[in-house]
């Protein structure tokens, strides 16, 4: 805009011949050269431009050029039509209130300059009688007013329609990539548990081998110990077939809220037995509760629950509660909690902030969450540690109150 200007001003005074005010026009394309530059050295800074800002630009560009117009025939001049090109900009770039705004600015300084201006000769054609504004001025501003609320609300609106679809789909990209991600959990994850059958068989054996043989009491304790968590490793990889049964089925299974927290602290404490310190609370509200979920669910809880236990075993607690339109199960430790840089990164697969660990628990527990048009979410906890969240829609899991 800047060298057009200058060109523009420059053919018609030394090729035209027109009377324009050289020097005070030279003082504002230096002026605007100078902010022109700070712009552009700005924009090679880290922090991100804002819209207030980009604003402000604009602000400053129809200001200029309004001033430029002011000496140079004021409305009479062809090019005052420019003024629509910071709208249009802010139109396809800002919120709705910034273009209004430039809008109004714009249509003001046009207004102005009908009236308030430097007269040039080679120009005086479009005056009438008496310095009265003729048809064709007038038509030239109505022209403007008209484009200008066009822009101001057409541009904006296919602007906005556009960034909301981009946005739209960008969340469809997101998804599927997560999507993806779980599908090669899940076919790790079976064929893990089809290979994992035939050793825990054969462990199973020995220890039933060595029971016969071995007879002092401390032996047979460790083996019973032993024989116990096979037991439940079998368990595990058995739920782990019945639920992906049931999803593949849809089925899912109805109780209350405090049967559903029991179920998955009962599996969790037998794998957790260091946990001794252990404490749950349901609110009355809770109590009531009804759900209909799947078996993926009580998994969700059992992830929040080991990974608690892994930072800090003996301050671990679980909190059901129901607000007005979600049942909140908050698992609450006393560990080091998340780095800043690392909060909205928890959900992602193979993260993990814990140096053995394997970065799928609070992935596949936000899984869960968005199948129920849920959520999960990290918060830190007053005097050291986190409260991780799993929130779940009533009108997606609620079934009725349980009498």
């Amino acid at each position: 805009m800047l060298t057009g200007q200058v060109v523009a001003c420059g053919y018609a005074s030394l090729a035209l011949g027109w009377m324009l005010p050289l020097v005070t026009l030279s003082l504002l394309f230096s002026a605007l050269a100078v902010f022109t530059l700070f712009c552009w050295w700005r924009s090679y800074q880290a922090w991100p431009v804002t819209d207030a800002e980009l604003f402000v630009q604009l602000c400053v560009d129809i200001v200029a050029f309004s001033a430029v117009i002011f000496f140079s025939g004021g409305a009479n001049n062809p090019f005052i039509s420019y003024l629509l090109v910071p709208l249009c900009i802010s139109a396809a770039t800002l919120p709705w209130l910034y273009t209004w705004l430039l809008g109004a600015l714009s249509l003001g300084a046009y207004s102005l300059l009908l009236f308030f201006y430097v007269p040039l000769a080679a120009l005086s054609p479009h005056q009438g009688h008496g310095g009265a504004l003729n048809i064709h001025i007038l038509g030239m501003w109505v022209n403007f007013v008209v484009s200008a609320l066009l822009i101001s609300y057409f541009v904006f609106k296919m602007a906005s329609t556009l960034r909301q679809r981009e946005s739209e789909l960008a969340l469809v990209r997101e998804r599927q990539l997560q999507d993806d991600q779980l599908l090669a959990v899940a076919s790790l994850a079976a064929g893990t548990a089809h290979e994992l059958g035939t050793p825990l068989s054969t462990v199973e054996v020995i220890v039933e081998d060595l029971r016969d043989t071995l007879s002092d009491a401390e032996s047979r304790e460790d083996l019973e110990a032993i024989a116990a968590q096979i037991s439940q490793c079998k368990a595990i990889l058995s739920n782990l077939v019945s639920t992906a049964r049931d999803l593949n089925s849809g089925q899912v299974s109805t109780c209350s809220v405090p049967q559903l927290i029991d179920n998955a602290v009962e599996r969790w404490q037998v794998t957790r037995p260091e946990c001794q310190d252990f404490k749950l609370a349901i609110s009355s509200e809770a109590a009531e509760l009804e759900v209909a979920l799947d078996g993926t669910v009580v998994q969700a809880i059992l992830n929040l629950l080991n990974n608690a236990a892994d930072v800090s075993p003996q301050q671990v607690s679980l909190n059901a509660t129901l607000d007005s339109d979600q049942l909140t199960i908050t698992v609450s430790d006393r560990g080091p909690g998340l780095p800043h840089h690392a909060d909205k990164g928890v959900v992602k697969p193979f993260v993990s902030t814990k140096g053995d660990g394997r970065g799928l628990g609070l992935f596949l527990s936000n899984a869960t969450a968005d199948r129920y048009g849920g959520t999960l979410y990290w918060q830190a906890r007053d005097g050291g540690g986190s409260h991780v969240t799993l929130a779940l829609p009533l009108e997606r899991i609620a079934v009725k109150s349980a009498k």
